[in-house]
């Protein structure tokens, strides 16, 4: 489900909904350029779970309003850290864990008012 601003921190934000189905087409490409993972630090004695994108790409667009944190120093380029956002698109979305989405799966949740904007960002 759409909302405007995701995270205690607001680390992913839209101008809109065409900006959020636009993200979730790019998310759901399933080409290796983005990751969606759930990271159990907890078994690492850190806070807890996190729900990350992992970006796997130095191409990714520049339209969206997220807030980067560093990457692992090997695919990992850059990361997007907010598990409300990464909740959101797994329950009310259809993603899952990883780097392959269904994208019919996904796109069938996608309001009909909204499927351009879904089409747009999954071509990018």
């Amino acid at each position: 489900m759409y909302k405007q601003s995701f995270g205690t921190e607001q680390q992913v934000q839209f101008a809109n909904e065409h900006e959020f189905y636009s993200l979730l087409g790019y998310l759901a490409k399933s080409d290796g350029t983005t990751s969606i993972v759930w990271e159990h630090n907890e078994n690492q004695e850190a806070w807890g779970s996190g729900g990350r994108i992992q970006i796997h790409t130095p191409n990714m667009p520049n339209i969206w309003n997220l807030r980067y944190t560093a990457g692992n120093r090997g695919n990992v380029l850059q990361r997007v850290n907010c598990n409300e956002f990464i909740e959101n698109i797994c329950k009310d979305h259809g993603f899952v864990d990883g780097r392959k989405q269904d994208k019919a799966s996904i796109r069938k949740l996608v309001p009909a008012q909204s499927q351009a904007d879904f089409d747009r960002g999954y071509a990018m």
